[in-house]
């Protein structure tokens, strides 16, 4: 065969083998979900966010009902925990295995996915429904087969075909989840507000004589807890962004899987690697914002 003949059939047989190529949006779109789902930082402080109001909570009777609330929600999160962490590890790992599949050397299976069993609980208090819980549960009956589907098939339609709906429940739960963390920080913020409300009026109100705590020395104590309490109203305002942004990514992942979904067969379509490939621009915004707080 000529030089010449030779290589409009290179050029052909580029184009025939070019599938991994091909998926480099669904890659990039993957790799970033992956990344930005696993944020822990958030869930943490949500399931130490009634601990943290209990060691503060004034001795007063007035706070009774404050207290008791807070009790119901420690052991709310106690009983939580579990499941949350479990939906980021999956989601984390469904998200890292189809980067894996289209480009077995871009990304690596998270390795708490091996950790994934039993099941998650319903919860009113962070809205998971038994359709969430069904969902997971049809995740794990298969998560086994994510490592071997990675380095056997490489197959990114069949996995999204298999795993694509109990997927997006599962993002659906995270959302929902992520919703309930922001109405959890608002209202810590708002205890924490009276906490400091009363303690400060106790410390300014006059003793009667011949007490050691001078006005010199209430100052003092005033303004120690002022310096506390800025430190405390920052953390807050920290969470509730960090809460607000990584529901933004929630967000933008969950659609974005909704629409590759959507276009399983069309995947070399331009539009649809557009999409693609600035959802995932959009992502790494996102974690950077993360990042940075």
């Amino acid at each position: 065969m000529g030089r010449s003949a030779f290589l409009p059939y290179l050029v052909a047989l580029a184009v025939a083998t070019s599938g991994c190529t091909n998926l480099g949006a669904v890659r990039e779109f993957a790799a970033t979900s992956a990344d930005l789902t696993d944020y822990k930082v958030v869930t943490q402080r949500y399931v130490t966010s009634a601990e943290r109001q209990l060691a503060e909570v004034p001795a007063s009777s007035a706070f009774d009902g404050t207290r008791r609330g807070l009790l119901e929600l420690q052991a709310t999160t106690a009983r939580d925990k579990e499941s949350l962490l479990k939906l980021h590890a999956v989601t984390t790992g469904y998200m890292a295995a189809l980067a894996s599949l289209a480009d077995e050397d871009a990304y690596e299976l998270s390795p708490e996915i091996d950790e994934v069993t039993g099941a998650i609980a319903e919860s009113k208090q962070l809205n998971l429904t038994s359709e969430h819980v069904a969902a997971y549960g049809n995740i794990v009956k298969r998560v086994a087969s994510w490592a071997t589907a990675a380095k056997q098939a490489r197959d990114v339609r069949r996995m999204v075909r298999t795993y694509g709906a109990d997927m997006d429940r599962l993002l659906e739960a995270m959302q929902v989840a992520t919703a309930a963390y922001g109405f959890t920080f608002m209202e810590e913020a708002n205890n924490t507000a009276a906490f400091d409300r009363v303690r400060e009026a106790a410390w300014r109100s006059k003793l009667a004589g011949g007490t050691e705590v001078t006005p010199e020395r209430r100052e003092v104590i005033t303004t120690l807890l002022r310096r506390s309490s800025t430190a405390d109203r920052a953390a807050q305002a920290e969470a509730m962004k960090r809460q607000q942004v990584a529901a933004q990514g929630l967000a933008k992942v969950r659609e974005t899987h909704q629409k590759l979904m959507e276009n399983i067969d069309h995947l070399d379509r331009k539009e649809v690697k557009t999409l693609l490939r600035q959802a995932a621009a959009d992502l790494k915004s996102v974690r950077k914002s993360l990042a940075q707080l």
